[in-house]
């Protein structure tokens, strides 16, 4: 087994170790529970752990995890794509509303940014742009832009 040391992916890894080890350390001076309920200090605690765990294992993975083959360096196309479909989206949200302003968005991006096929880049956009509408128009109420289609 050939050993990968992914220097930049090392370091960010054992930073945020690091960082989870202290956070535990700080958590473990405050109190755990008060009575029948979680104290000041356990939140901190289990975040800390959280970190601290994801931290290592992506630092084993930056270790043994084999070689990536190199992305394709499409340049600037991709980036500036995305800005410009972004920036459409942010101009036309409120003429266009909600709901046809994002899955306009998200159709853009899954079919032009990562090339997937246009049906499964309709699917998609659709079942995404539903489940926001419902979770912040309808769950949390959020007043969303209507658009011409609205009320």
């Amino acid at each position: 087994m050939k050993l990968r040391i992914g220097g930049g992916d090392l370091l960010l890894s054992l930073t945020f170790a690091a960082l989870g080890l202290i956070w535990v350390l700080g958590a473990l001076k405050l109190q755990m529970w008060d009575r029948e309920t979680p104290g000041p200090g356990f939140l901190p605690l289990v975040f800390g752990v959280l970190l601290l765990g994801f931290a290592l294992v992506s630092a084993a993975q930056a270790v043994f995890a084999p070689t990536a083959p190199p992305e394709d360096q499409g340049g600037y196309r991709k980036p500036l794509l995305v800005l410009l479909i972004l920036s459409l989206a942010a101009t036309a949200l409120e003429t266009a509303g909600f709901v046809l302003t994002i899955f306009a968005m998200l159709l853009a991006l899954y079919a032009l940014v990562e090339r997937k096929p246009f049906a499964s880049a309709l699917v998609g956009a659709a079942v995404v742009t539903g489940a926001l509408h419902v979770i912040f128009g309808v769950w949390l109420s959020v007043p969303l832009p209507l658009g011409p289609f609205g009320k």
